[in-house]
């Protein structure tokens, strides 16, 4: 594996870059491997975010608390304007993939990914994962070469979805398999019905306690609340696209009480039925 680095603009030292102006930019991205020790340590961090995942070898990175290896299979995405430090130890080899990416969402996506900026995460090891990361660089290191239209927003994508397989990597790898929810997809067909969440745990020869935990822990929420949320989005849709009144939503979206239906939404999202509907008509004048 031979070093490669790729960087958004050449003319910038290191291409430490913050933009608040941008949802995601990548600012440069490559590869390293070496097997000769080396120290790099920066007292003051970058000005954005830095990803390395290492695929081979073993990495010693300084933390507030202590010292832990980063190994193949882990990852650490280090936070703006923090100090950090690392080194590769006399006998060890290393290889590592890197990005650094700055934007105004960069956070939010690592906090709706679950990814904690300076913790070291392992991921599931399996081939297949490891395989799409690694080809995810390869699409993003790319780009940078071809340098065609859409650039920014190719790379963008690009990272988001590395860094998406990584964070479920973390999630498989921390609690086991996931298993396919066949009532999940029953919920997306028949969310207007009444629908007990016993007869959801059968479909997935489960107990009720069991399926319920199951349920949140892959969903992140109750089998019924989920059915709520697909019966809100329907709401808005209509509400948005449609003309139809209130009660005929209510009733289309599986409440026969339309008062319900106003409290559920109004409780939901913030506001009643006629507001979502005001403000998504001046949206699509606008």
């Amino acid at each position: 594996m031979k070093d490669t680095s790729y960087y958004r603009d050449v003319d910038v030292a290191n291409c430490d870059i913050r933009s608040d102006d941008i949802p995601l930019q990548v600012n440069c991205t490559g590869v390293y491997a070496t097997d000769a020790p080396f120290t790099m340590y920066n007292p003051r961090g970058r000005q954005d975010y830095y990803l390395q995942y290492v695929t081979a070898g073993r990495l010693t990175v300084h933390t507030e608390a202590d010292v832990q290896p980063l190994t193949a299979g882990m990852f650490v995405v280090r936070r703006p304007l923090t100090p950090y430090r690392y080194e590769l130890l006399p006998g060890d080899s290393l290889t590592y993939y890197w990005a650094h990416f700055t934007g105004f969402h960069a956070g939010r996506l690592l906090s709706n990914l679950r990814v904690e900026p300076g913790r070291l995460c392992r991921t599931e090891s399996g081939e297949a994962s490891r395989r799409r990361i690694l080809d995810g660089f390869a699409r993003l290191f790319a780009e940078f070469a071809n340098r065609r239209p859409g650039f920014d927003e190719a790379c963008a994508a690009l990272l988001s979805g590395i860094l998406v397989e990584l964070a479920r990597g973390v999630d498989r790898a921390a609690a086991g398999p996931m298993r396919k929810l066949e009532s999940v997809a029953y919920l997306h067909s028949h969310y207007r019905e009444e629908v007990r969440v016993a007869d959801l745990a059968a479909m997935e020869h489960l107990s009720e306690s069991r399926y319920r935990a199951v349920f949140h822990q892959q969903m992140g929420t109750s089998p019924l609340n989920y059915r709520t949320a697909l019966r809100l989005q329907h709401a808005c849709q209509l509400l948005a696209l449609t003309d139809r009144s209130v009660t005929e939503i209510a009733a289309e979206c599986g409440y026969a009480d339309p008062l319900y239906f106003m409290r559920i939404f109004h409780q939901k999202k913030q506001m009643p039925p006629g507001e979502f509907r005001a403000r998504a008509q001046k949206n699509a004048e606008d």
